[in-house]
């Protein structure tokens, strides 16, 4: 009888050690994916920004990487951001990229590279009015995952490796 009460004991006290293991694992996982997944679509918002900077410079006809526009970062890691993000950070991952989804609706190039003027007009408008919405989701995400800004260039610049530090 007291062999049988120790082994129940025992099978009890692994199933909660294996259940706790296992739920800190899937927590660990879960972490892991968001934060590639906020890396990537951050990655592709912050491409998204350098377009729509450069954009002020040249039109979108003179702008090659508009032609492959496609926002496939974040198609491939919504679900994973719709699960994890906060309810304000969604917003504004979800406004930046209703303003490149607009974007890219108007981004119907002719065969020969060009753009028809209306397009071209309101490409340039769309893009003029894409960075803040870009600039604020990236930020939103970088701070989601826990990376630091470089605060060395002053508390409130975030820093956008991938073009330098920018002020919001």
């Amino acid at each position: 009888m007291t062999a049988a009460i120790f082994g129940l004991i025992g099978v009890v006290v692994g199933a909660a050690i294996n259940g706790a293991v296992t739920s800190w694992h899937q927590r660990r996982v879960e972490r892991s994916d968001f934060r590639s997944a906020a890396r990537l679509v951050r990655s592709e918002l912050v491409r998204f920004r350098s377009l729509a900077r450069e954009a002020g410079r040249h039109t979108p006809e003179h702008l090659p990487q508009l032609h492959e526009a496609a926002p496939i970062l974040w198609q491939s890691n919504r679900a994973v951001l719709a699960r994890s993000l906060g309810e304000e950070d969604w917003e504004l991952v979800a406004r930046a990229y209703a303003h490149v989804d607009a974007l890219t609706s108007v981004l119907v190039f002719e065969p020969d590279g060009t753009l028809v003027e209306w397009r071209s007009r309101e490409a340039r408008r769309l893009l003029a009015e894409m960075t803040e919405p870009v600039e604020a989701a990236a930020v939103a995400l970088r701070q989601a995952t826990g990376s630091a800004a470089d605060r060395s260039k002053g508390p409130d610049v975030p820093d956008f490796p991938e073009e330098g530090p920018v002020p919001v």
